[in-house]
């Protein structure tokens, strides 16, 4: 399933091309034309193949799921292959897992072509804007894979920006009363900025492959926006990479929260068995079945033995404190 945008200098806009005259439309050097595939099937493929004459490896990337974004040369179009992300609200509503959609272009003198398994709104966004006889598509189908570029990346930054505050929003809750959902949290952020590093930081340095000026089908005029997609994807990169070094950190922390926090607990129990040491002695000593003890017959033995053992007990204490052990 495909949809078709062709601009064309004497005769304008028009979508919803048939096969034929997509093949017109390519072999005619002043049109400019976009199909976006979604969902390739048979009839896609013989498209792709026969009309734009697209290679075997390139349909192969197309059907295959790419596990990182690439820049390959053929004879007359560019591959490019990137991922555009969204992120997926889980049942509370609240921010989810981060998902990456690949998205596969082939760019040619006159044509672009796009494929894409999921649906990708920065793609729906650039769609809108042509259909309003928006410009973007007469500027050269160069211009056009940076417009849809540009909105891939833009949409990355409100996603980085959430996932920045959730890693300051962990950080609070780590320092503050630390638990072991504490510890999923930065699990789960954990994974998910591996995903953005292994994301966004190849397709910074694909794409400033196409700044280098080694490919004809990207004016050097031109170069400049691809350059300025780079700076964003390098600036993105920077932040994912500083919250990344913070939950590194995090997990560092949190083991040293945890133990403080036990060691607490240990210190208390220490002082507490300390001070019930000397009374169980005493209360110890007078259980014994002895017949011939003297403070047993003593009419204030018991309230003597008791007023001892709260002695004992808060000169304990006062020691305690006084040598900040508690």
């Amino acid at each position: 399933m495909y949809e078709s945008f062709l601009y064309h200098p004497d005769t304008g806009f028009k979508t919803g091309l048939t096969a034929q005259e997509i093949d017109n439309a390519v072999k005619d050097k002043r049109s400019l034309l976009w199909i976006d595939v979604l969902d390739i099937d048979d009839i896609d493929i013989d498209l792709l193949s026969s009309v734009f004459n697209l290679h075997p490896l390139t349909v192969e990337d197309f059907i295959m799921p790419n596990a990182r974004p690439k820049l390959e040369k053929f004879s007359d179009y560019l591959l490019l292959i990137i991922f555009s992300l969204e992120s997926s609200p889980n049942n509370n509503g609240n921010h989810g897992k981060i998902k990456a959609n690949e998205l596969d272009c082939c760019l040619g003198k006159n044509f672009l072509v796009t494929y894409h398994n999921n649906p990708i709104n920065p793609l729906a966004v650039c769609k809108d804007k042509i259909k309003k006889q928006s410009p973007i598509i007469m500027q050269g189908t160069d211009m056009l894979l940076y417009f849809i570029l540009d909105s891939c990346i833009d949409s990355y930054f409100p996603i980085i920006q959430e996932f920045d505050n959730l890693v300051d929003d962990m950080s609070d809750e780590l320092f503050r009363d630390p638990n072991q959902k504490t510890l999923q949290k930065i699990y789960n952020l954990k994974n998910d900025v591996m995903h953005l590093k292994r994301t966004i930081g190849p397709q910074a340095d694909v794409i400033g492959l196409m700044t280098r000026g080694d490919f004809e089908l990207i004016p050097p005029a031109n170069i400049a926006y691809f350059r300025n997609i780079t700076d964003n994807l390098i600036r993105l990169n920077d932040i994912v990479g500083t919250s990344r070094d913070i939950i590194t950190g995090a997990m560092e922390a949190y083991v040293s929260v945890i133990s403080n926090k036990l060691n607490e607990i240990m210190k208390t129990l220490t002082v507490i068995a300390t001070i019930m040491m000397p009374l169980t002695l005493i209360a110890s000593i007078y259980g014994m079945n002895f017949k011939y003890m003297p403070e047993i017959e003593s009419r204030y033995g018991y309230p003597a033995v008791i007023i001892f053992m709260v002695v004992i007990m808060v000169s304990m204490l006062v020691y305690f404190k006084r040598k900040k052990w508690m």
